[in-house]
């Protein structure tokens, strides 16, 4: 006689929680400065389905860490693959908003505040969850906000409505980010204000590969070597121009000007446009010992336009602003800098035209096949970087603005 098995399964359905979370902050452009207080308020809606809604405690995270590591074109795969790059925590801070308990149907505000300072808050045990009390300081100053390609500098809030696993989990309104900026330091103003006028000038275009390897055919024969010799300090133009300084306020423009002083002497090189460039230069230093350091545009300037007919001995200005979140004041840390530099670029048209095939313009037919060719123009560039330093301007107002 067969037996019979019969198994009961059991599912757990879980309902979904319709409450709404939202963090407010007390500043309308969410920027807050080193050291001020950050107020705000967290609006909770529970709906009708929700209510009441029982929890575990609702706690508030603030977070503030650099994101660092090592630039793939300056260091090896090796490098990339062992190399040590922790990132640098520079504020932890864990507030308990409200005790285990309930919340009724409707509309709750719940107010926060919180140092914004280097503080590192322990976290204990508290039910299902955590609650946040008094710790060491941190050993990091903190940055100012600043996202580049290989430093990034970023501040945050979490809220989290911490529930058992069977009553749905626990909810989160994830990360949300604000912006901090430093305070100004009496030596960077001082800097700023002893700063002198930079001149610069551009005479010869940039090698390009091609002029590398006229140069190594060329030096295989000395009498090729010595004849063109002569003609090696020779100008092709004459650009000139002037930076106002080298040390700027971040909330002030670069200023200066540039001048054209005479065209190229083969006037099939027309000069097309004349560019500003402002590169950050970030290094990240590995626990090992590695040190890789890249530069980067952040944003160009165009001041001569395509096209453009300038007179020679004619100033044109120089006005570039500092971008708000991929520019700070100049940052040198043990493991980590960051600073800025200002590119003049300088394009001429070649002369020269570059057939290249197009196979968006191929024409098929059942016999043949025919491909239309493009012709484009070469360029040549002259460039020249003059590094500056950023700093913060003082009394330019408090980043706090309460608004509730």
């Amino acid at each position: 006689m067969a037996a019979e098995c019969s198994t009961d399964c059991t599912f757990i359905m879980f309902e979904p929680c319709l409450t709404d979370i939202e963090i407010i902050l007390a500043s309308t452009d969410c920027v807050f400065k080193i050291n001020d207080t950050v107020r705000g308020e967290i609006l909770i809606k529970v709906h009708r389905e929700d209510a009441p809604l029982h929890h575990n405690g609702i706690a508030l995270s603030a977070v503030g860490s650099v994101r660092l590591q090592l630039s793939e074109k300056d260091s090896s795969l090796l490098d990339q693959l062992f190399a040590t790059v922790d990132p640098i925590e520079m504020m932890d801070a864990c507030l308990e908003l409200k005790p285990p308990g309930k919340l009724p149907i409707g509309t709750h505000a719940i107010p926060f505040a919180f140092a914004l300072s280097p503080t590192v808050f322990h976290r204990s045990t508290y039910y299902d969850g955590y609650r946040a009390v008094s710790g060491g300081s941190g050993s990091h100053k903190l940055c100012e906000t600043f996202h580049g390609q290989n430093v990034q500098v970023v501040y945050g809030v979490e809220v989290e409505i911490m529930r058992p696993l069977l009553s749905g989990g626990s909810i989160s309104t994830g990360m949300c980010e604000f912006l901090v900026e430093s305070r100004a330091e009496e030596e960077g103003v001082k800097r700023v204000e002893q700063s002198l006028p930079r001149k610069f000038a551009l005479e010869r275009f940039d090698e390009t590969e091609e002029d590398l390897k006229t140069k190594k055919k060329k030096s295989t024969s000395k009498e090729e070597e010595n004849s063109d010799g002569g003609n090696a300090n020779l100008k092709e133009f004459e650009i000139r121009g002037e930076l106002s300084k080298t040390s700027y306020f971040i909330e002030e423009p670069i200023e200066g000007f540039v001048e054209i002083v005479s065209h190229p002497r083969n006037r099939k090189n027309q000069l097309k446009k004349i560019e500003v460039e402002l590169e950050r230069v970030e290094t990240v230093i590995s626990a090992e010992g590695t040190r890789s350091t890249e530069s980067s545009a952040v944003q160009f300037t165009q001041i001569v336009d395509d096209g453009a007919d300038v007179s020679e001995n004619v100033r044109v200005p120089i006005h570039v602003t500092f971008p708000r979140l991929y520019a700070c004041p100049s940052v040198a840390h043990a493991t980590f800098s960051v600073g800025f530099a200002a590119k003049i670029i300088a394009t001429f048209d070649d002369g020269i035209d570059d057939e290249e095939d197009g196979s968006s313009n191929a024409y098929n037919n059942s016999k043949t096949t025919f491909k239309k060719k493009s012709k484009k123009k070469k360029e040549r560039t002259s460039s020249i970087s003059i590094p500056i330093s950023v700093h913060r301007a003082p009394n330019l107002g408090s980043g706090e603005k309460t608004i509730l």
